[in-house]
């Protein structure tokens, strides 16, 4: 290591200073970071359900799947643009030493070429594509869509950026405030909030004023997690050309680019076909189903992003069989939660779509049903992927979900142009179901770990270990 305040490779390390703020990483117990990611996410899925209702009555079922498209594309490049270094960033903070100075500089510069290189460029590119596509809306609002597409890309990568990485330093409590659905609670507050008040005052406003509406609710919890991060690595500066640094995040971390992007293709590629094959209505319709059933997934997910920066530590020191017990306690919590959410979705598919969206979306009551029988496979295969991501599997998890995108997308329109709206969705539950038996059987055979839910849950060693 570099001796501080001396040039080493064209870097420069100020001095550090111990006893600062930036240098103290607070630890809690799983079930505290559980319990304070679980009271966020609630607040964040009220939000999610707010804005997807008052998106779903000011665009009508005509315009709502569009929307969903919109939102579902920007997130998507959103992630290509974040070039995996967020998922590799929480790992590799969660092993950090105190006082590696050599391990923030490499940190540093991998944010450092996604927030001045990457990410621009992509919310660039992605709203002069917008504005190409919206051709049959008038120039303002061409425009108006084009510039909620750029800042939705530019701001919600950086929101997943600094809450993964708050979360590897340590900053549980602020971290789950930006973790959940639409952007976590700060970010699905505001967003539910612009967006409800829109439908109030300017119901006519249309689609271009709604993407730019819930871009905007992005901005200051962003800046504020911003703050927070960059503070814990200010004496380390990087030098040298952006492009040096661009290099080295995509030699190192492309893998995790591949697994993020390729995730969030499977979960909402049907939105996009969808959208090319069947009708406007139908895509909404869709859309609609897709974004409740995916709720189903907010108990495992919670668990997910609470455990992996643990996961990482405990694999690191070779804890394999007291994470396995941790692993599937904390699926089957998950497991369970995810049982009382379903019961409405089986007992009372049609009424619910009604309530949660608006009439006219109860037609989209067996695309649900469908959908939900995915999101079960999912929490049934347990922290699978978690487990895998964070040994240094990434790239056979990436295989899996390349694999699965490219099978997805064919069975997909092929199902959705013979038998329309329901084949679509029975499509994408037998690949969705497919896909996570492989990335537990993957868990099973390389890490000897089984991940699925358990009839003994441990939760004494969630009580017991530091998240």
């Amino acid at each position: 290591m570099a001796r501080p305040g001396r040039r080493r490779g064209g870097v420069r390390i100020a001095p550090a200073r111990p006893s600062g703020r930036h240098r103290r990483q607070r630890y809690v117990s799983v079930l505290g970071a559980l319990v304070w990611f679980a009271i966020s996410y609630g607040v964040a899925i009220g939000g999610y359900l707010l804005l997807n209702a008052s998106a779903s009555r000011l665009l009508s079922p005509a315009l709502f799947g569009y929307f969903v498209v919109a939102m579902t594309t920007a997130t998507v490049v959103g992630q290509l643009g974040l070039m995996g270094v967020h998922r590799a960033g929480l790992r590799e903070a969660a092993k950090l030493a105190e006082g590696d100075d050599e391990g923030l500089l490499l940190l540093r510069r991998g944010v450092r070429a996604v927030l001045v290189l990457a990410l621009p460029v992509a919310s660039v590119v992605s709203g002069g594509v917008a504005f190409v596509l919206a051709d049959e809306y008038d120039t303002e609002t061409r425009w108006l869509i084009a510039l909620g597409m750029a800042l939705m890309v530019m701001l919600g990568g950086q929101q997943k950026l600094w809450a993964n990485y708050l979360r590897g330093f340590g900053d549980i409590r602020f971290a789950s405030l930006l973790e959940g659905r639409s952007g976590g609670a700060l970010v699905a507050s505001l967003q539910a909030l612009g967006l409800f008040a829109v439908l109030q005052w300017w119901p006519d406003a249309g689609l271009g004023v709604a993407l730019v509406v819930v871009a905007a609710g992005f901005a200051l919890p962003v800046l504020g997690a911003a703050r927070r991060v960059t503070r814990r690595w200010r004496h380390v500066r990087p030098r040298g050309h952006v492009f040096a640094d661009f290099g080295l995040v995509l030699r190192r971390d492309w893998r995790f680019a591949t697994n993020q992007v390729a995730a969030y293709l499977n979960a909402t590629v049907e939105i996009w076909i969808a959208g090319l094959v069947l009708s406007s209505i139908d895509t909404s319709l869709y859309s609609s189903a897709q974004r409740l059933a995916l709720l189903l997934s907010v108990p495992l997910t919670s668990i997910q992003v609470v455990f992996a920066p643990v996961c990482a530590r405990m694999l690191a020191r070779g804890e394999v069989r007291t994470l396995e017990r941790l692993l599937r306690t904390g699926g089957t919590l998950a497991a369970v939660l995810t049982a009382v959410a379903w019961v409405p979705m089986l007992v009372a598919p049609g009424p619910l779509l009604d309530v949660v969206y608006g009439a006219g979306f109860d037609g989209a009551a067996t695309v649900l049903f469908l959908l939900t029988v995915g999101s079960i496979a999912n929490v049934m295969s347990g922290l699978c992927g978690t487990a895998l991501t964070m040994s240094h599997h990434e790239g056979a998890v990436a295989a899996v979900q390349v694999v699965a995108c490219v099978i997805r997308i064919g069975l997909g329109v092929a199902a959705a142009a013979i038998w329309g709206l329901d084949g679509l969705g029975a499509a994408a539950a037998i690949m969705t179901v497919a896909m996570y038996f492989t990335m537990w059987r993957l868990a099973k055979t390389r890490l000897g770990l089984r991940t699925e839910p358990t009839l003994r849950p441990r939760l004494g060693i969630v009580r017991r270990t530091l998240s």
